[in-house]
């Protein structure tokens, strides 16, 4: 078992156990969507069966995030516009919303920093996804949503050996996520997928959230995790929830083996993006 002074992975892995389970409606919306037997009746009544839920996917899906024109009053008529998929990833999105947007001490980011970082990635995945001709974009997102999800798990532990890991980072200008795990002895991509784990997401998504800094490591599924590693460094590129981590991101070149992305796309993907973060509109009720 690694130990840093008081610290070893047993702790970490309660605090996973810990964090909330997944709302049960969610859990049912993903057994739903991946049904190709369920009608748009089933679902709605289930998605509708939690009002606050309901409230927080009808916000996101009207926010400039996804940037359709047309007004969408209820859930019906978002299943009908926008499809089984995105309706699926607005109710992840909105189910992991309260966890992810509050402040971060630890790593350094205020609140709401870490949600707009975690949206902007999906929402890089997605439209890398698209333009590389990787067929699951909805996976992408949902991959590019959750893959910073450890760092809620860290955060204590972080304010804590902040000032360590950041004078390592000083001192021997390493990456902040490399720092993390020599401190440490293990880093926010491992206690992501111990959550991913944890709410039985498939194992290519668990994967892609714990090698999203170390995409050759991938097995199931490595040009999910490849996208997902471009996405977070396009992301962070952007300067959108840089935190502690700052702008020393190590890029494998691996994941150009994986996906033919060029700097045209990564360009016109950027371009996208910063449109649609434009409306800093919350999910929250008002």
């Amino acid at each position: 078992m690694i130990k840093v002074g008081e610290l070893n992975l047993n702790d970490i892995v309660q605090k996973v156990d810990e964090l909330p389970a997944l709302p049960h409606v969610t859990y049912r919306v993903l057994e739903l969507t991946s049904d190709p037997k369920t009608t748009l009746t089933e679902l709605a009544e289930t998605i509708t069966q939690d009002q606050v839920l309901t409230a927080k996917v009808l916000r996101l899906a009207n926010s400039a995030y996804y940037g359709y024109a047309r007004r969408i009053s209820g859930i019906m008529e978002a299943l009908l516009i926008l499809g089984f998929s995105t309706v699926r990833n607005l109710v992840l999105a909105a189910s992991v919303y309260n966890v992810m947007d509050k402040e971060f001490q630890g790593y350094v980011l205020p609140k709401g920093d870490l949600w707009k970082h975690s949206m902007s990635t999906a929402l890089v995945a997605r439209s890398l996804a698209k333009k590389v001709g990787y067929i699951n974009h909805d996976l992408a997102f949902i991959a590019g949503l959750l893959h910073d999800i450890g760092k809620i798990v860290l955060n204590t532990y972080m304010t804590k050996k902040f000032e360590d890991i950041l004078g390592k980072v000083n001192r021997e200008n390493i990456p902040f996520m490399v720092a993390e795990k020599e401190i440490l002895g293990f880093d926010h991509a491992l206690v992501g997928a111990r959550v991913a784990e944890r709410w039985n997401l498939p194992d290519e998504l668990v994967e892609a959230i714990a090698n999203h800094h170390t995409p050759s490591q991938a097995v199931h599924n490595p040009k999910l995790t490849s996208i997902t590693h471009i996405a977070d460094a396009v992301s962070m590129s952007m300067g959108i929830g840089l935190g502690g981590d700052g702008l020393l991101y190590p890029f494998d070149g691996f994941v150009l083996e994986q996906i033919n992305v060029t700097e045209d796309i990564i360009e016109e993907t950027i371009a996208e993006i910063i449109d649609s973060m434009a409306d800093q509109e919350t999910i929250n009720e008002k």
